[in-house]
């Protein structure tokens, strides 16, 4: 068998079975792939201009020709059309596999969010409050673009003169203009915006930390500052950082 077929027969393989390949190892292979076409691909274009203005330039058409062939040829056997139109079809499918393995390229489908938030008081209290429960929204230009709610939550005093309230919200859709989305949209968020029903307004709050899982597979975590409430609202602004692809961490 030739080389080249041997190659095309390889690289159609890889692309059957990508989809079970790991999660890393299609963002590499995916990457480097796309680099790879979109450089032939501007290529194929280059060499009718060498052969018309630089006819002295035959052993470099000759091996840019030499490195698109494979690719030429799945693109051909891949699609229909002109050999131009089938690269690009090719280069737009690495494109579209590119996007379906960079999680943060998926649209937002799914939302839940857990909270913990730490005050200082010396309230004795230790109980789930019913109807009583708080929100996680992701807040742009004074609007809410994703919002996670529940009408249940808990406090606990931790005994330190502290009382710690806790709670699982799920998304409402309706509310979240975001979905549908990709979840990268969501870096561009000014806020986040936490409130516990139960919390009194003016509270100083310690410490806490929230837990975003979006679409079930991806977990943001973020910290939450010590602050003196001016109201009855908490706020995140930490937030562009934890939406780098090297921040997340995929939630099993």
């Amino acid at each position: 068998m030739s080389q080249e077929k041997t190659f095309v027969r390889r690289i159609t393989d890889e692309l059957n079975d990508f989809r079970n390949a790991p999660f890393k190892i299609k963002v590499i292979v995916i990457s480097i792939s796309c680099i790879v076409i979109f450089i032939s691909y501007n290529e194929v274009f280059r060499i009718p201009s060498l052969k018309e203005n630089n006819s002295g330039k035959t052993a470099e058409i000759q091996r840019l020709e030499t490195q698109l062939t494979p690719f030429k040829t799945i693109a051909l056997e891949k699609y229909t059309g002109t050999e131009q139109e089938a690269l690009r079809k090719f280069a737009q499918e690495l494109e579209d596999l590119k996007n379906y393995v960079n999680p943060l390229k998926k649209p937002i489908a799914f939302a839940i969010a857990e909270v913990e938030v730490t005050i200082k008081s010396d309230e004795q209290v230790s109980t789930r409050y019913m109807g009583r429960g708080g929100y996680l929204a992701f807040v742009k230009n004074r609007q809410i673009v994703l919002l996670t709610s529940h009408d249940e939550s808990t406090a606990r005093q931790n005994g330190k003169g502290e009382v710690v309230y806790m709670g699982n919200f799920n998304i409402q859709t309706e509310r979240s203009i975001n979905i549908g989305k990709p979840v990268e949209t969501l870096k561009s968020s000014d806020i986040i915006q936490i409130r516990f029903w139960k919390i009194p307004e003016g509270s100083e709050v310690i410490s806490g930390k929230a837990t975003v899982i979006i679409n079930g597979d991806m977990r943001f975590e973020f910290e939450i500052s010590p602050q003196q409430m001016k109201d009855d609202k908490i706020f995140i602004s930490n937030i562009k950082d934890k939406f780098l692809t090297s921040q997340i961490t995929r939630h099993n």
